[in-house]
């Protein structure tokens, strides 16, 4: 890996740049809170110092090229980013309320000028391009399409849109404030080479930040292996259906997900062994780990057969059995059975 300190404004302006997250990475989830934090860290920062340091930024440059227009010079070189999204996403936020801001007041050419450097690769290209339930608000956002309906819109992302609208407004802040700012605002950018592993990189973030789920941890290390086309198709057609399954069970989808897959374990994968639901991840990353001859497409449609036919019917004695180990009530190992003729 290649690691570097940047500016915010090195970042975001690089031309000819397209950020991506990957398909199978969590929503945005900032808060008002979270993004009034950076802003006050953004607006303290002295450019005529070393700024201020808001962590790392960690990504991995796609081999494949996402054209914005008819000929090579138009093309945006994709990055995958694996660390960063939240900060990334909420700075654009910002920059959008800056952009409609100046354009707003009659400063069309200021305007513009925000709209190419900061927003958009080239012409109608968006610089960042978020998971698809964020992306229908972030287009609208961005660039005036029609807003989703309702039950689609990302909340979060137009609260965080007006918050930084309302800051604006505020007589003391302006452009180049904003702007100076952004240069303020320093990062470790790490580059992942070919022959790392992103899977490691984030598990070791996931350690220190908000814990994610079995299902994100497992859908990371399967999905890592992939470039972005294979991983949409891989999306697509096996977690897609899972997500929205398991959608109807609200604040206890996790629960839900996890006892799914401990249901797969004991059906399929012998040498599984989770006591509880914080060793299951563990325990599938170990097995993977000694199955190298697996058919990562074959897993990713036996468990997402499992969990869609778990969903259809949770409150089956089988479900329940399943439910009860996820909430630490005792439960036996899971058995031998094999998978894939092993």
């Amino acid at each position: 890996m290649i690691a570097s300190l940047k500016s915010i404004s090195e970042i975001l302006g690089k031309p000819g740049t397209r950020y991506l997250i990957p398909v199978f990475q969590r929503v945005y989830s900032w808060d008002r809170m979270q993004c009034e934090q950076l802003w006050n860290d953004m607006m303290k920062a002295d450019s005529g110092s070393d700024g201020h340091f808001t962590g790392t930024f960690i990504y991995r440059p796609e081999t494949e090229r996402a054209h914005g227009g008819s000929d090579a010079a138009t093309e945006c070189a994709e990055v995958s980013l694996i660390d960063g999204q939240q900060r990334l996403t909420t700075l654009t936020l910002m920059l959008v309320a800056l952009r409609d801001g100046m354009r707003d007041a009659g400063d069309t050419a200021r305007a513009n000028q925000i709209d190419e450097t900061y927003l958009h690769c080239v012409t109608d290209t968006s610089k960042l391009v978020l998971s698809d339930a964020d992306a229908p608000t972030m287009a609208h956002l961005v660039d005036g399409v029609p807003a989703p309906g309702e039950d689609d819109l990302s909340q979060l992302l137009v609260e965080g849109y007006e918050l930084f609208k309302e800051k604006l407004e505020e007589s003391s802040v302006d452009a180049d404030a904003v702007i100076k700012g952004l240069g303020s605002l320093r990062v470790v950018a790490v580059e992942l080479e070919e022959d790392d592993a992103p899977q490691q990189v984030f598990e070791s973030l996931n350690a220190k930040g908000r814990p994610l789920s079995t299902i994100d941890l497992l859908r990371n290390v399967i999905m890592a292996k992939y470039g972005a086309t294979e991983q949409r198709r891989l999306f697509d057609m096996y977690w897609a259906p899972i997500d929205e399954a398991f959608h109807q069970f609200g604040a206890e989808q996790d629960v839900y997900l996890d006892a799914a897959l401990h249901a797969w374990a004991e059906k399929h994968a012998p040498g599984i062994r989770a006591s509880k639901r914080s060793e299951l991840y563990q325990a599938f990353k170990a097995y993977l780990g000694g199955h190298d001859s697996i058919s990562l497409e074959e897993l990713l449609r036996s468990i997402n057969e499992c969990c869609l036919a778990f969903a259809a019917a949770p409150g089956s004695p089988e479900a329940k059995k399943h439910l009860d180990w996820a909430v630490e009530k005792p439960q036996g190992l899971i058995s031998q059975s094999k998978l894939f003729g092993d």
